[in-house]
């Protein structure tokens, strides 16, 4: 009966991030809520991604801005080394109640690795949220579990 409840409550979760993500690939997704617009927030990861991008100067954060607009980012993450890369997915949708900003991120390793990739694709989230500032204010929300972002409780960010 629990592993049904469980399972359950796997589906729905999973269910509402609209994301597919092939079952061979380490993933993370999260669902953040933001008291900002979704103009603010996405302004900020955009600004986040280009600093963090080795053609800006950082040499150890190997961010690229894929591509852009008012509903959405993508993004590419590369090891140092260049041998994992990430797909970096951001959607945005205003919520009309408090207006403010809805974004679910998901990080996706290209290569087919280990599932449990002890936090990596989750890091690569919260470092840009992290950097920016934007999980300091009041009212952010965050939500995820390691259903939905394996090695989420194995990750140690470092900005």
């Amino acid at each position: 009966m629990k592993t049904l409840v469980l399972l359950a409550g796997l589906v729905l979760f999973v269910s509402a991030v609209p994301v597919p993500v092939p079952i061979y690939h380490a993933f993370c997704r999260t669902l953040w809520l933001f008291p900002s617009t979704c103009a603010e927030v996405s302004s900020k990861l955009v600004q986040q991604i280009q600093t963090f991008n080795p053609m800006f100067g950082c040499q150890k954060c190997h961010y690229m801005l894929v591509a852009g607009t008012p509903l959405g980012l993508t993004a590419n993450h590369t090891s140092v080394d260049g041998l994992a890369a990430e797909n970096i997915t951001f959607t945005f949708s205003s919520m009309v109640m408090t207006a403010g900003c809805r974004v679910t991120g998901q990080s996706t390793s290209q290569g087919f690795t280990s599932l449990l990739d002890d936090g990596l694709n989750y890091c690569n989230l919260y470092d840009l949220l992290s950097a920016s500032g934007l999980n300091s204010g009041p009212g952010f929300m965050e939500m995820t579990n390691e259903w939905a972002c394996l090695g989420y409780g194995l990750a140690t960010c470092t900005v």
